[in-house]
């Protein structure tokens, strides 16, 4: 009786040791919530993103490898996007880059090697960071910018494109390459 008596006055004793340590072993380092902030909610790959307009018409379908998603930031990562834009007329306009995030507004933002080409037209526009606004339609760079429509070329240090009203506005130390047309029967311009 006497062991049974020491035996559990040890194992309470010893709980007691173990319950004061954890009380008095608190973490000294201060948490940073900032630092939480930073963390992804999710990570998807290989996702597929499809935005509809009010009318219920496909606007843009983006592709990309992996989605990473921090919702304390209302960001989102994307690696390697590659989209499919579509303006009031449904023609397609295509864009890539090797970064890209989309904000709480839907604003796309594409960085390194940032494209944006018009098949339809055969040019390309190629700068390193591209925004879009997809409920405007409009893409834009305040970094320099090369059209190209071969054999021409253009180039631009900003862009502007509204996809609905297809237009195209390049602006500061525009320059271009339009080489002349010769008639072949008798080489003259």
């Amino acid at each position: 009786m006497q062991k049974r008596f020491l035996l559990l006055a040890l194992v309470v004793g010893l709980g007691a040791l173990l319950a004061w340590l954890d009380v008095y072993d608190a973490d000294s380092v201060t948490r940073d919530p900032k630092a939480r902030a930073q963390e992804p909610s999710h990570v998807v790959k290989n996702a597929t993103l499809t935005l509809f307009d009010d009318s219920g018409e496909r606007h843009q379908v983006l592709r990309t490898p992996q989605l990473t998603h921090t919702p304390e930031l209302a960001i989102t990562q994307l690696s390697a996007p590659d989209a499919t834009l579509f303006d009031s007329q449904q023609r397609r306009w295509h864009v890539s880059a090797e970064h890209g995030t989309i904000d709480r507004q839907e604003h796309l933002t594409l960085s390194g090697n940032a494209q944006i080409r018009a098949p339809e037209e055969g040019w390309k526009l190629g700068t390193e960071r591209l925004h879009y606004d997809s409920n405007a339609a409009h893409a834009y760079s305040e970094l320099p910018v090369r059209l190209q429509q071969p054999p021409q070329h253009m180039q631009a240090q900003r862009m502007d494109v509204w996809l609905n009203e297809d237009a195209l506005r390049l602006t500061g130390n525009v320059r271009g390459y339009h080489p002349i047309e010769v008639d072949n029967e008798d080489n003259t311009p």
